[in-house]
């Protein structure tokens, strides 16, 4: 009897953070942007007061995924209920259309319209990033955008067409857009970044695709682009692999995770991760980058 009781405590203590979370629910959402209705889902912490803005992650999936379930993968609705930020899951189908500056590559329908068309799916963030700071009190100098797998490769993609909007990216599990079998795009052959933009970048050691030789070629973009040449100092905390390199415009890491393959790089550590360590040390006003000393995870 005395071991039952104990065993509904020790239920209810586990389960009652999950509980109250569970009261606030993911809003869904839509807007019209070209000829396609597009949706996305927004979570806003229970806590939240239009008297004053509040910073803004966007969470893109993977290939074939959907936004309501990023968010269940990555636990980035967990950190913004207890660290006071509004999360954006959108959702882009079975494949986000990036690296395709050209505007030649005809994509699988994503929701109500034609069956087969190139969609313009930067600029749909872009209108989605203005609808939600029409809906709640932003702090547009705190905007960052993450990804996982294709996902990643379209913030990336976003970053070079928007940099400016965006205060800092962590692509996790990305492919570059040259060195790899899907793409064949010379980073220097588009428009390029006007300014700085902080990156952190992920893979898992076990990872056939992309490769490492992917991720070393972006990594190397990244440091030219943000002039980042002090590093690497490397920081190793379990299976945690950092490369931090610094001393310029903005900050280049990034963390390689011991025997991990690409399915399983994004969960709600890595997420915890790139919020403590990364992202809510850096906003961006009139076109630079402020940084402030790394939080204690919660």
């Amino acid at each position: 009897m005395l071991s039952a009781a104990f065993t509904i405590v020790l239920v209810l203590a586990v389960t009652g953070p999950l509980m109250r979370f569970n009261m606030n629910v993911t809003v869904n959402k839509s807007l019209i942007y070209g000829e396609w209705e597009r949706t996305y889902h927004v979570y806003v912490p229970r806590e939240y007061n239009s008297s004053h803005s509040v910073p803004l992650v966007i969470m893109l999936h993977g290939a074939a995924g959907s936004g309501l379930e990023a968010e269940t993968q990555t636990g980035w609705s967990y950190l913004a209920e207890s660290n006071d930020f509004i999360v954006a899951y959108p959702d882009g189908g079975a494949w986000w259309n990036v690296y395709d500056w050209g505007g030649s590559r005809a994509l699988p329908p994503s929701g109500p319209g034609p069956k087969q068309i190139v969609r313009d799916d930067a600029g749909f963030l872009l209108a989605m990033i203005g609808q939600i700071e029409s809906d709640y009190a932003i702090d547009t100098g705190r905007i960052y955008m993450t990804g996982y797998s294709i996902g990643a490769s379209m913030a990336i993609m976003f970053a070079f067409k928007f940099d400016e909007v965006l205060a800092a990216i962590a692509p996790v599990s990305s492919a570059w857009m040259t060195n790899d079998p899907v793409y064949n795009v010379d980073p220097y052959s588009v428009p390029q970044p006007k300014e700085p933009i902080p990156v952190y970048l992920w893979r898992g050691s076990l990872e056939g695709w992309p490769s490492l030789e992917e991720d070393q070629s972006q990594m190397q973009y990244w440091i030219s682009l943000n002039h980042a040449s002090n590093g690497p100092t490397i920081v190793v905390n379990g299976s945690y692999r950092t490369e931090i390199y610094t001393g310029g415009s903005a900050e280049v890491r990034h963390t390689e995770i011991a025997g991990r393959g690409h399915a399983t790089s994004y969960d709600h550590t890595t997420a915890q991760m790139i919020w403590f360590d990364f992202f809510v040390r850096f906003s961006r006003e009139s076109g630079q980058i402020n940084e402030q000393p790394p939080q204690a995870h919660a």
